[in-house]
């Protein structure tokens, strides 16, 4: 008796569940465990790339308003008005002048400082007239100190002396020169608060810190706690992104214009981020998995297991020769179009057979039909033969040369030399066939042949062209009661080659844009007695046609050109096939 493994074991379903069981856990279960070892390093990595990207992000941001307040200088230091006005000198000629100017350059300084919302103050000062106009803030900051020296076109950091509030405040100063002596008439300064500007971007946490040094290594900005001393070994020039003691420096060099390079430090706390729950949460995926497993090694033996099984039964049914084992289950869409599929098999087998069985009953019947009807050709050869040199003893020689065309025609048409040969003998085959014909019509028939020697060896269906030309003769020629010509013309055009029959016959009306196989079918209606009696064979132009059409395929046909009183034209178009030499 068996055991319960092994009966357990060799159902289907039990199989599946610990092959899933096996492929899906024991990857999920060492994938957890690297996820857990490496979750703190992937944590650290993506917490460095924020804090790089933030970084970024408060530069850039502090760049373009920096750039925007050294631009709006620039375009006030070199406005037309304010050169004038830094040239005209005080005096009564000048005074008118010196009031529209002044009112201009009042203008023009308060419009510079209400574009950007860090300018607490832009100051022009006139060498000239030794005279200071400044433009304020109206969020109630009192004056800075406006005749400041330093150097021009880069933002220098105030002294703590000369700042009445509790900010850091950059300057910025542009001379303003004449273009033309290039003195200098005065200056623009700027006055740019960066605590405004950091205090909007930057969000407040504890232990944050930021520092903004220039090269002379003054304090630009810094806000929190500042640690650059862990940064002093590196090259000049190199960006820093590191964590050390739970903390995430970051380093970059930042050009503010004309080639000035500041350092820019920013430091975050790391948060000490671990894999919540690790053994929890494992014990839950297992246990989720074999659920899993269970659950879709039931849904496989239902859906595909169990009608696989049926449908190996019954075409193990249909193998031994059941062809009514159908499919008769209820089961998911694909499985019923997959049934419908072999029920029509099984029917389309069965019909199959009974066709090949109605085949086979009628060949064996044509085959008995024929021994009835059966003349030995070597009996006929023999004959004919015979006929032929009693036609010579007595000295008949038309009677031997209409016999001896009879026998390579009867010869040609048994097919002894294959279904193929070449055109030079389908062509001497015709003159055989006219010599029998002379005898009876004399010379009232004449054939023309215009054969290309390339044409002579390709190949052709044998007694092609033979029947083209008796069907001249008997609905063309015969009854026009007159001397007629038959031609004959083949010719190689492209890849190729054309055979032509071509008579001046009674012809026949042949409707436009018909083939005119219907004018063919209509004729031979009218003659079917008198065809069956002439012919040498049973072939017409129909069967020729579907002879071009099986060994060559549809493309290649027959083509026929008539008109009542003018004669027949059959034009056939074939492959080029050359005999082997």
């Amino acid at each position: 008796m068996p055991s319960l493994y092994s009966v357990l074991f060799k159902r289907f379903q039990i199989r599946v569940f610990l092959y899933l069981l096996l492929v899906t856990a024991l990857p999920l279960v060492l994938v957890i465990s690297l996820f857990n070892h490496q979750f703190a390093e992937y944590s650290e990595k993506t917490q460095m790339s924020q804090v790089n990207q933030t970084h970024d992000q408060l530069l850039l941001k502090m760049t373009q308003e920096l750039r925007f307040t050294a631009e709006t200088t620039h375009r006030s230091a070199m406005d037309y008005g304010i050169i004038r006005y830094a040239k005209l000198t005080d005096s009564a000629a000048n005074a008118k002048e010196l009031k529209e100017l002044n009112t201009y350059a009042n203008s023009l300084l308060s419009e510079q400082r209400q574009r950007s919302q860090y300018v607490e103050q832009v100051c022009l000062t006139l060498h000239a007239t030794n005279r200071t106009l400044c433009a304020q803030s109206s969020e109630g900051t009192e004056g800075l100190a406006a005749r400041l020296n330093g150097p021009y076109k880069s933002f220098e950091p105030l002294a703590a002396e000369n700042s009445k509030s509790k900010g850091y405040l950059l300057t910025y100063t542009e001379p303003i020169t004449d273009k033309i002596s290039l003195q200098e008439l005065g200056k623009v300064t700027s006055w740019f608060n960066m605590s405004k500007l950091w205090n909007e971007m930057l969000v407040k946490t504890s232990n944050q810190g930021y520092a903004l040094i220039d090269p002379q290594q003054r304090v630009v900005y810094r806000d929190g706690v500042y640690r650059g001393d862990e940064f002093q070994g590196e090259k000049p020039g190199d960006d820093v992104l590191q964590a050390d003691h739970n903390v995430i420096y970051s380093m970059k060099h930042v050009d503010v214009g004309e080639g000035i390079l500041w350092k820019s430090y920013y430091e975050v706390p790391q948060m000490a981020v671990s894999f919540p729950h690790y053994r929890t949460w494992l014990f839950l995926l297992v246990t989720l998995l074999i659920l899993l497993c269970a659950g879709s090694s039931f849904l496989f033996g239902t859906y595909v297991s169990r009608p696989l099984n049926v449908l190996k039964m019954l075409m193990n049914r249909a193998e031994l020769g059941d062809l009514r084992a159908y499919w008769t289950s209820k089961s998911s869409k694909e499985w019923m179009q997959l049934g419908d599929s072999y029920n029509q098999m099984l029917n389309r087998l069965e019909d199959l057979i009974k066709q090949v069985k109605r085949e086979e009953s009628l060949k064996k019947e044509a085959e008995m039909e024929a021994l009835h009807y059966q003349l030995n050709p070597h009996f006929l050869y023999n004959t004919l033969n015979t006929i032929k040199w009693v036609a010579k003893i007595h000295k008949t020689p038309q009677i031997s040369e209409v016999v001896s065309a009879l026998v390579r025609l009867l010869q040609a048409s048994l097919g002894k030399k294959g279904e193929f040969i070449p055109l030079r003998e389908e062509l001497s085959l015709i003159h055989d066939y006219m010599a029998i014909q002379k005898f009876r019509y004399g010379d009232r028939i004449q054939v023309e042949t215009e054969a290309d020697a390339l044409t002579l060896g390709c190949l052709v269906p044998r007694m092609l062209l033979q029947p083209l030309v008796e069907n001249a003769i008997i609905h063309g020629i015969e009854p026009a009661k007159r001397e007629g010509v038959i031609r004959i013309r083949t010719w190689l055009d492209r890849d190729l080659l054309f055979c032509q029959v071509e008579d001046n016959g009674i012809g026949m009306q042949v409707k436009e844009g018909s083939s005119g196989w219907n004018a063919i079918h209509d004729l031979g209606e009218s003659h079917a007695g008198k065809m069956r009696r002439e012919r040498m064979s049973g072939i017409g132009l129909s069967h020729i046609r579907e002879k071009i059409k099986l060994y060559y395929g549809p493309q290649f046909k027959m083509h026929i050109g008539s008109n009542p009183g003018e004669g027949t034209t059959i034009r056939m178009s074939l492959p080029i096939h050359q005999e082997e030499e």
